[in-house]
């Protein structure tokens, strides 16, 4: 239980701003179902290091510090809640499975959308609305147009007030730098297709090139076009 409470803290103090918020660690989770999930559910408020840290509490606290979330703004459906919990019930509780390498050669490539489905629709909605006051719109977001800026923002993050659809955002943006070079892609040309009507495609190797000169969240904002 004490394990429980102080992440339980730590996500409050995130919630008011009062802790730092750097970029989730994705490696520090144990591969298993469940973990894009909590990749894409958790990172967008906190720093992935809190649910680590927290590692070896029982289901019953994890279902405590979800129902905590879940009041913070965390949204599941009653499915996703299932999988997340047993995820962090079973690799993340008293008795984990011995590690396991992942797979990622036998791993069927996910499309875009499925992929803004486990990572992005839970801020910015099904349909690329975003939440008003909370996450922007990606819908007619006229930074998408930029073929490279999403790539970046993917692989680095973002940090620092963006205007909008004439509505101020200040927030981050979690760095999804451990998906492939042809997941960051096919993400992209997603959001592009869907959101602005862009046609110009994004290429693995595009996505491969930006990766080779790191920025900082801060750093990509000064890039937004």
């Amino acid at each position: 239980m004490k394990h429980a409470r102080t992440f339980l803290a730590a996500a409050g103090l995130l919630a008011l701003g009062l802790l730092p918020l750097v970029r989730g660690q994705a490696e520090a989770l144990p591969p298993g179902p469940g973990r894009d999930l909590v990749l894409g559910k958790c990172q967008a408020c906190h720093d992935l290091g809190y649910v680590v840290d927290s590692k070896g509490i029982t289901r019953g606290q994890w279902e405590e510090v979800v129902e905590n979330m879940k009041v913070m703004g965390l949204q599941l459906t009653p499915e996703e809640e299932e999988v997340l919990l047993n995820y962090l019930a079973t690799y993340l509780g008293p008795n984990p499975p011995p590690p396991q390498a992942e797979n990622a050669e036998a791993a069927e490539p996910r499309s875009g959308e499925a992929l803004y489905a486990t990572f992005c629709a839970s801020c910015h909605g099904t349909e690329g609305r975003g939440q008003a006051n909370l996450f922007p719109p990606l819908r007619e977001n006229p930074a998408l147009q930029d073929p490279q800026y999403p790539v970046l923002v993917l692989l680095y993050g973002l940090e620092g007030p963006i205007a909008v659809g004439g509505q101020t955002y200040q927030g981050i943006m979690p760095s999804f730098g451990h998906l492939s070079d042809e997941e960051i892609a096919a993400l992209v040309n997603y959001l592009r297709t869907a959101f602005a009507g862009a046609k110009e495609e994004v290429s693995p190797e595009a996505v491969a090139a930006l990766r080779q000169s790191p920025l900082s969240p801060a750093e990509v904002l000064k890039r937004r076009p």
